[in-house]
């Protein structure tokens, strides 16, 4: 799939996406600009697909994409969702090697900017802003992990969607009730239930 055109106002907005992580100096972004590339996904289209290696890393600009892992049996678990300003991407695929174990699935249209990982390493390493950008990344990831998994192991299916509604506000009206049940790991029948007890 070739790469969509570019436009200056496209690479402004993925410019203060950045910034929400780590205001960048014009050195810093000069250097990297040309590296990155845009494409769009329209709803329903996987970023990555589970099986596949992995060899960069995306940015969400525009739109909501969800995580997802799928069953030999064809049973769908939602890992994640992501907003704008999310990045996009497998740290296990990256690192290792290995494929992918995970899909990752345009909930809407969505646009995004991608990058080598081999780049991305080198701009970390050769400037103090993307090294700082890259630190901050993974250490929210792994907030992130950490706190599903306490979420999983110490709170209630209430508590749990309650934890969903304060992270991802009125996001959260946009996720289809499936999705939204799957990631809590709950029917939608008691995610019904859920709603209609916190009124």
């Amino acid at each position: 799939m070739p790469d969509d055109p570019l436009s200056g106002r496209q690479l402004e907005r993925f410019k203060n996406c950045l910034r929400h992580h780590q205001p960048l100096s014009e050195k810093s972004w000069a250097a990297a600009v040309d590296a990155f590339f845009y494409r769009r996904y329209p709803a329903g289209e996987h970023v990555i697909e589970a099986g596949r290696p992995v060899s960069r890393i995306g940015f969400l600009v525009d739109g909501l994409a969800r995580y997802y892992y799928l069953t030999r049996e064809g049973k769908e678990f939602n890992k994640s969702f992501a907003r704008p300003g999310h990045p996009l991407t497998s740290i296990i695929a990256l690192v290792s090697g290995q494929p992918s174990p995970f899909y990752i699935q345009a909930l809407e249209d969505c646009e995004c900017f991608f990058i080598s990982y081999p780049r991305f390493s080198a701009l970390c390493e050769q400037y103090r802003d993307w090294g700082r950008l890259g630190h901050h990344l993974l250490e929210q990831l792994a907030i992130k992990k950490e706190r599903r998994e306490a979420d999983f192991l110490l709170r209630t299916p209430q508590e749990r969607y309650q934890q969903f509604l304060d992270a991802y506000g009125t996001m959260a009206e946009r996720i289809p009730n499936y999705h939204i049940a799957s990631y809590l790991g709950i029917t939608e029948v008691a995610l019904s239930r859920i709603r209609r007890r916190m009124g």
